[in-house]
């Protein structure tokens, strides 16, 4: 590699952290749309003046930008004509791969779906998906990996499934669309229930810094921290009905973080199993948290010499997920029976897949440990 190969490397590096950086302050719900728009805008210009005469480092700049831009308008809800802007304004600078092409397809396509411009968002989903398809039947006649194309046709899909039902005039228990949300506006109650999580997600974000990178604190202290933000929220949560959902949802995210605090730290079996046993005692929001706290006691599990726990927590889960693809499957081929394109409806055949496949592997390697093998 030469030197100016590895200054375009950093150079990008560079720009590509500050960007998420940004991303992940606008995406605070204090942050206005425009007021993400301007930072972003002062961020290009930023990186633009320093590429100087370098067309390419400019256009990557430029183009990484309006795809951020546009993944924050559909993620701030912004006006329809704002997102339809944002996309075409992608479409022009052109997208930095395959996969941010199809990505900003799905985001502007979503924003057609919330704002019932359902003709709109199938013009850009059709003419993608068939291009999908031909890269798909190309690369599998060749003998070539077709999972690239698997997994976009299947969100893609999903989406245009969603598109075409709401073309036909059939509700979206899932999905919302923008005049819902406007004649069922948020009480005050809920606006502060929801502004005391978000100070109550730093704080916890805050602690979690504390260890995160360096890994070097006790387990004990960082537990402390955490039960000192849980005390603080839920006191200022209060006890009326009114607020007894968030106190669970601070209950629980405390729990999760411990579990994740455990885990990395590498504490004992007996500090994991504890904190697993709360996170289950307070239950799961849905099958996705289940599976992402169970796979780190069970990879604690098995780093503690603990196989017979893990396989205990694991094996009903696998069956879970297979019952869960089965049934996905069989829902998918029902609409295509119907001559309709289903839609998303909870977790994805992709998602059901590579769970199976991380959980039968770690299995594998726990019946291993306890034959005595591993």
């Amino acid at each position: 590699m030469t030197t100016k190969d590895e200054t375009i490397d950093a150079f990008g590096g560079e720009f590509t952290t500050a960007n998420v950086m940004l991303f992940v302050k606008s995406l605070e719900r204090t942050r206005t749309f425009a007021e993400a728009v301007e930072d972003h805008r002062r961020l290009e210009a930023e990186f633009v003046a320093r590429a100087g005469d370098n067309e390419l480092a400019v256009l990557d700049t430029r183009q990484r930008i309006a795809e951020t831009i546009l993944s924050l308008a559909h993620e701030k809800r912004a006006p329809f004509d704002v997102c339809r802007e944002a996309w075409n304004e992608a479409v022009r600078l052109g997208f930095t791969g395959p996969f941010e092409r199809d990505t900003s397809a799905w985001f502007y396509a979503d924003c057609c779906l919330y704002d019932e411009k359902t003709e709109e968002g199938l013009a850009v989903l059709e003419p993608l998906i068939a291009e999908l398809e031909r890269g798909f039947e190309e690369a599998k006649a060749a003998q070539k990996s077709t999972a690239f194309y698997e997994q976009e046709l299947e969100k893609l899909r999903d989406l245009q499934g969603a598109l075409l039902a709401q073309q036909r005039g059939e509700p979206s228990p899932e999905r919302s669309t923008r005049r819902i949300d406007e004649a069922n506006p948020p009480t005050p109650e809920e606006e502060r229930s929801d502004a005391l999580w978000d100070e109550f997600s730093e704080a916890c974000l805050a602690v979690y810094k504390t260890f995160a990178r360096t890994r070097e604190r006790s387990f004990t202290d960082v537990a402390a921290d955490y039960k000192r933000v849980e005390a603080e929220f839920t006191a200022r949560a209060g006890e009326d009905e009114a607020t007894q959902d968030l106190v669970l949802s601070v209950k629980g995210r405390i729990a999760d973080d411990l579990l994740r605090a455990a885990t990395m730290l590498e504490q004992p079996f007996e500090v994991c199993r504890e904190a697993w046993n709360e996170v289950v005692r307070l239950g799961f929001s849905d099958l996705w948290e289940q599976c992402w706290m169970a796979e780190r006691y069970v990879r604690a599990c098995l780093r503690t010499h603990k196989p017979e726990e893990g396989l205990a927590v694991l094996e009903p889960l696998i069956a879970e997920l297979e019952r869960g693809l089965e049934a996905e499957l069989a829902r998918r081929s029902e609409a295509r029976a119907k001559g309709e394109v289903p839609m998303q409806a909870g977790l994805t055949p992709t998602y059901y897949r590579d769970m199976l496949s991380s959980f039968v592997e770690l299995r594998d390697r726990l019946e291993a440990a306890a034959a005595g093998k591993g």
